[in-house]
C-alpha cells in the first residue's frame, strides 16, 4: 500500500510540474530550453547528492565493520592456545583448562553489535561458530568447530571487501592452528 501511495504522489507531482512548465512556456513566453536545463540540472544535483550520501554511509559502515571484526579477532586471540603449545612456553597469554572463563558479557555485546553491522552471511556464520561443532547425534566434532570458525573469518573477510578471495577455511585458520596442514583435508569444505 505504501508503494502505491508513493507512486501516486510521484505521478501527481510530475503532472503538476509538467502543467507548470507548459503554462510558463505558453503564457509567460519563457524559453523551453532554459526550463529544461534548470530541471535537468536540479535532478542531476539531487541524484548526485543521494549517491554521494549513500557512498559516505557505505564507507563509514565498512570502516565500522573492520574495527568491529578486528576487535573480535583480538579478543579471540587472547583465548587461543593450549598449555603445551610453543606460545605458552614463550609466555604468550592463553586460555587453557583452569584459566579464567571467557567474559560472556563482552561476547554478548559483540554479538549484538554484529547483528547491526554484519552482513547476513557473517551473522549466520557467527551463529554456527557460536554453537560449536556438535553433530546431529549430539557428539562433538573438533573439525566442525574449526570449520565453523574458519567460515566466520572468511565471511568477515568478504564483508570487508575481499569478495573474490581465493582463501579457504584452512588458509585463514593457519595463523592460529599450527598443525593445520596435517588436518587440511578434514577441515576444508
Amino acid at each position: 500500500m505504501n508503494r502505491f501511495r508513493a507512486l501516486l504522489i510521484a505521478v501527481v507531482v510530475l503532472a503538476l510540474v509538467g502543467a507548470g512548465i507548459w503554462s510558463l512556456v505558453n503564457y509567460a513566453g519563457l524559453q523551453a530550453s532554459l526550463l529544461w536545463t534548470a530541471i535537468i540540472g536540479a535532478a542531476a544535483w539531487a541524484i548526485r547528492s543521494n549517491i554521494e550520501q549513500k557512498r559516505e554511509h557505505q564507507k563509514l559502515l565498512a570502516e565500522r565493520k573492520r574495527e568491529h571484526y578486528l576487535q573480535f579477532l583480538e579478543f579471540l586471540a587472547k583465548f587461543i592456545g593450549t598449555t603445551g603449545s610453543p606460545e605458552a612456553a614463550k609466555g604468550v597469554p592463553n586460555v587453557a583448562p583452569g584459566s579464567p572463563a571467557v567474559p560472556l558479557e563482552e561476547l554478548r555485546m559483540w554479538s549484538l553489535r554484529l547483528t547491526l553491522i554484519g552482513s547476513d552471511e557473517v551473522v549466520r556464520a557467527w551463529n554456527r561458530a557460536r554453537l560449536g561443532g556438535v553433530t546431529e547425534q549430539g557428539q562433538g566434532d573438533n573439525f566442525q568447530v574449526l570449520r565453523n570458525w574458519g567460515r566466520l573469518w572468511l565471511a568477515m573477510r568478504k564483508d570487508c571487501g575481499h569478495l573474490d578471495t581465493k582463501l579457504n577455511v584452512a588458509d585463514v585458520l593457519a595463523s592460529f592452528v599450527n598443525d593445520i596442514e596435517q588436518n587440511r583435508a578434514s577441515i576444508d569444505d
